[in-house]
């Protein structure tokens, strides 16, 4: 699409959509040099090591998640409308949380916080987790504290655990 708008050529505009994947027109690839990774054999990928209480803990999320998710699908037409837009928000925000907390970033704090209040919100709001407690009557207080769990344990690898990571890291690499 940059390359579309970027190109002086009217001919070109349009044709392009129609060109091999890759393809760039000759005034655009000289003014505007895209990388292009030469050798795949040798190229270093990004993979961050992770450590094992990050791991178990990304572990933990992504099978919470797929509760969540399952009981979203398991339920879609009672939930409803505007319900599963909120779900889906909710979804979206601890996928986000989840791989910037898995990326080291410390936003992901931030973004652990928005989802459980957000959570929270919903429990409070709606009575319940969207009609859950229909099934397991204790469910809204169980993720209640799951929620403030999360947010105890993303701020100890914001402050903690990844700040002791990087001095180890650190120290391995001066010697």
């Amino acid at each position: 699409m940059k390359d579309t708008w970027r190109t002086k050529s009217v001919k070109e505009k349009f044709t392009l959509w129609f060109k091999r994947t890759g393809y760039r027109p000759a005034d655009v690839t000289e003014k505007y040099p895209v990388y292009k990774i030469e050798d795949v054999y040798n190229f270093r990928k990004y993979a961050p090591k992770a450590s094992p209480a990050l791991q178990a803990w990304s572990w933990v999320q992504l099978t919470a998640l797929l509760l969540l998710i399952s009981y979203l699908f398991g339920n879609i037409a009672a939930i409803g409308s505007p319900g599963i837009f909120y779900y889906g928000a909710f979804v979206f925000m601890t996928v986000y949380a989840f791989t910037e907390l898995m990326d080291r970033n410390p936003y992901a704090l931030v973004w652990e916080l928005l989802k459980n209040i957000m959570g929270i919100a919903i429990i409070l709001y709606f009575g319940s987790w969207f009609g859950a407690n229909i099934y397991i009557p204790w469910i809204s207080t169980f993720l209640i504290v799951w929620f403030a769990l999360s947010v105890i344990i993303c701020t100890w690898f914001v402050f903690v655990h990844f700040k002791k990571q990087n001095i180890k890291t650190t120290l391995a690499q001066s010697t």
